[in-house]
């Protein structure tokens, strides 16, 4: 998460009505194992994962 918080998405998701901080963090590591070795159906979702990560 603490990439994701990197990224600047930590200070714009908690502004989002409903947000839950503790899913978004949930989802970004499970795309982070996912995206080691990404199948073929998910490597765009890789990408964006990465773009959003890396920032």
């Amino acid at each position: 998460m603490a990439r994701l918080l990197a990224s600047g998405l930590g200070i714009v998701l908690p502004m989002l009505p409903g947000a839950d901080l503790n899913l978004f963090q949930q989802l970004n590591q499970e795309l982070g194992s996912l995206c080691q070795e990404p199948p073929v159906q998910a490597v765009k979702v890789c990408r964006l994962h990465a773009r959003l990560v890396h920032r």
